[in-house]
This record gives C-alpha cells, structure tokens and sequence, in this order.
C-alpha cells in the first residue's frame, strides 16, 4: 500500500449484487467471487465484456486501495488495457463485505458482471461476465488488520461478550478462510 492512487467518482461502479461460482477449469477449482456492478448509467463495463466475447485474454492491472486513517471502506481498482482502456473501481464497505473481499484474495480473481439493483446470479447464470485475475503481486499488507477490526466490531454489535470474542473472531476467519480455500476436484 506504498503507493499511492487516485480515484475520481466518475471510476466507480456500485455493487449491487455478489455471489460465488466455482469451476474445476478456472482458479485450481476455488470458489470465485462473483460482482454485479450496477451498469445503468456508465456502460462502459457492458462494452467491455462485449469486446471481450470476441477477445479472449485483456490486459488488466490491480490494485487494493484505502483511505488515509479511514479503514471503513476499501476499494479495488483495475486498470484495463486491452481491448479498450478503463479505470474501473469498487468500493466495499468492510464491515458488511468482509467475506467478499477475503474470497478475491484466496481466490485471486474475481467476477465482473454488469447489471442493476435487484440482479442476482441465480437468476441467470449465464448473463455475460469477465474473470479478472488478481495476482499474488496485487498485496494488501493491511487486510488482516483492518478484518481483525471489521469482525471484533461485527461480532460485538452481535451481541458475543468480551470474554468470548477472541475465540469466535479467530473461529469466524478460520471458518470464512476455509469456505474460499475449498476446491472442486
């Protein structure tokens, strides 16, 4: 996270939707993160994923960034080359995305799928969508940290007493870790 990135609000899609498919062909067989992003307005990640039926491989750069002192919301940008140039970024809000955001990391790709609110993959399994890799190379030194953070002030809102909350905080990450890590054989 030494580097540092800027974001305009015009390279932002929202998230409207998520969910997971695994293949035994794609990412050793992993669960893969699956983002609906909401595409109303800016088409621009429909048009991408057009070109892409026609081309296979894009070029695609990552990168996991945060606000200065601010660990409530992180956000992925991709920095695609070919076949058209688009600066694309999601934000994740960390407390309620947690899960997501460790599955794209154990995984290392994710799903991109253009839609609107209200759209969910088991409506259509089928409706066009781009694998992005994210390589080891894209870190995220502070993720642990800040999903430490996330899940204490999860599972304190909850109700889990102090006594209790190491244990179901190290239970909880071990349990969402095992669920990304599973491979179909």
């Amino acid at each position: 996270m030494k580097n540092k990135v800027f974001i305009e609000s015009m390279d932002y899609l929202d998230l409207v939707g998520d969910g997971a498919i695994a293949n035994s062909k794609t990412a050793d067989g992993r669960l893969i993160p699956v983002l609906i992003l909401d595409t109303r307005i800016k088409k621009t990640l429909e048009h991408l994923v057009n070109m892409h039926d026609d081309a296979e491989l894009g070029d695609v750069t990552s990168i996991w960034a945060v606000k200065r002192f601010n660990y409530k919301s992180v956000s992925l940008v991709l920095y695609f080359e070919n076949p058209i140039e688009l600066k694309l970024a999601i934000s994740f809000d960390v407390t309620k995305n947690a899960s997501l955001i460790e599955g794209i990391l154990i995984s290392k790709a994710v799903y991109l799928q253009p839609g609107s609110p209200g759209d969910r993959i088991r409506h259509n399994i089928n409706a066009p969508k781009i694998l992005v890799e994210i390589p080891k190379e894209t870190t995220f030194e502070k993720w642990d940290k800040i999903l430490n953070k996330a899940i204490t002030k999860k599972l304190k809102k909850e109700g889990v007493r102090r006594v209790a909350l190491k244990d179901a905080k190290k239970e909880l990450i071990s349990i969402t870790k095992d669920i990304w890590g599973k491979r179909l054989k």
